[in-house]
């Protein structure tokens, strides 16, 4: 008896599940082909009131189809352009008597960064004026002696002799001359010694910044003695920065000089710096199985900043060539029940929950295998919403 009383409530529950799929597959605006694609999905709906709907912001895309670009992600650090970045250092040893240039200051082209005595430079330039004042000494006497000797008022010799001391001086001035060229100094520079200078001792000397920057690094203080060998400053132009990163052995044949790339650091969330692949290396490292990247990113507004960490992704054609695929935004996919779903908009407050089989993932946007069809249009910004929404209407009848 008891027997019959199960199988009976087993014939009962069976007949209603089939009574409630009937009357879900005769809701309007549902046809058999539809109905036969989402076969499985749940089809669950939510529906939300004009007090919601003004409440909460929805957005949606459309379902398109074309080709997904294929990507590639790497690790990669910023450091600075190095074709312009400048060590400075002197060519001449010298005591800092004064820093103008602090670390972190910007700078303009021959803008001084630091004074510096020198001894050494000093005897240079008194050298040089010595030199100097030989030389007119005997260009003088040289014209004396050859217009005597024209007069034949001067002897022969007396001429020669003139004549060699001339050039023994001219090659002194230029010897000292080319003495202060070797220690850094520029012709207009030599020439203001020649002219009595700008009434600072001969022994000073400017360090310059080569071209307009950012002073990265400083090592210099009043009374240090800074040598040839060492670097006091570090000047680097900011204004673009490169990114470095591994493109892995298998991703190489995919990646070429002007490969796109977009960047993203953590400083910034969800902002992407874009630029273009600048180099790659020949060379694969041994130890990790990777090859150098190089991409300059505009930096004028000096956001990034060297020694930054930073993802990578760069973009590749695709290696499909047929029409392409079902795409839609990363946001209008959620999780419901360890399930990938999207909500359909069926019109404004009513929205169909759809399973999904998913294909490729290039970051922004995701591969629809299944699921959706095209021109249908799934909602991006607040989904999240949507799936909350149904979960705690689901939690309420399970009550």
């Amino acid at each position: 008896m008891r027997r019959g009383w199960v199988f009976l409530s087993a014939v009962l529950l069976l007949a209603a599940a089939c009574r409630r799929e009937k009357d879900k597959a005769s809701e309007p605006g549902a046809s058999p082909e539809e109905e036969h694609a989402h076969e499985g999905a749940g089809g669950e709906r939510v529906t939300l009131s004009p007090e919601a709907l003004k409440a909460v912001v929805l957005k949606t895309a459309p379902v398109e189809r074309r080709r997904l670009e294929e990507q590639i992600r790497a690790t990669a650090v910023i450091k600075p352009n190095e074709y312009r970045l400048a060590h400075v250092s002197p060519r001449i040893g010298g005591r800092a008597i004064e820093v103008k240039a602090l670390l972190g200051d910007a700078v303009k082209p021959n803008e001084p960064l630091a004074l510096l005595d020198s001894l050494e430079l000093g005897e240079k330039k008194s050298a040089f004026l010595q030199a100097r004042t030989n030389l007119e000494v005997a260009r003088r006497n040289y014209a004396r002696e050859e217009r005597l000797f024209k007069q034949r008022i001067s002897s022969e010799k007396e001429y020669l002799e003139a004549k060699g001391e001339f050039e023994r001086s001219e090659a002194a001035f230029r010897a000292a001359r080319e003495a202060l060229r070797l220690v850094g100094l520029t012709d207009e520079e030599i020439d203001g010694i020649a002219c009595g200078g700008k009434g600072h001792p001969l022994s000073h000397f400017p360090l310059i910044a080569p071209f307009a920057g950012t002073v990265v690094e400083q090592h210099i203080a009043i009374g240090e003695l800074v040598e040839p060998n060492e670097t006091p400053y570090t000047i680097a132009d900011l204004s673009t920065v490169w990114v470095l990163l591994d493109v892995f052995e298998k991703d190489i044949a995919h990646v070429r000089v002007g490969s796109a790339v977009q960047v993203a650091v953590d400083a910034y969330p969800g902002e992407m710096f874009r630029g273009t692949v600048a180099y790659l290396s020949n060379l694969l490292d041994p130890s990790t199985r990777t090859a150098l990247a190089r991409v300059e990113i505009d930096n004028r507004d000096g956001r990034l900043r060297p020694g930054m960490f930073a993802t990578a992704t760069i973009s590749i054609p695709s290696a499909s060539t047929g029409p392409g695929s079902f795409v839609v935004p990363r946001d209008a996919v959620q999780q419901v029940r360890g399930r990938a779903v999207a909500f359909v908009e069926e019109q404004p407050g009513t929205y169909r929950m759809r399973e999904l089989g998913l294909g490729k993932d290039s970051g922004p946007e995701v591969e629809v295998l299944a699921g959706l069809t095209e021109g249908e249009r799934v909602v991006t910004e607040g989904a999240f919403y949507l799936k909350s929404t149904l979960l705690k209407e689901e939690m309420g009848e399970h009550d």
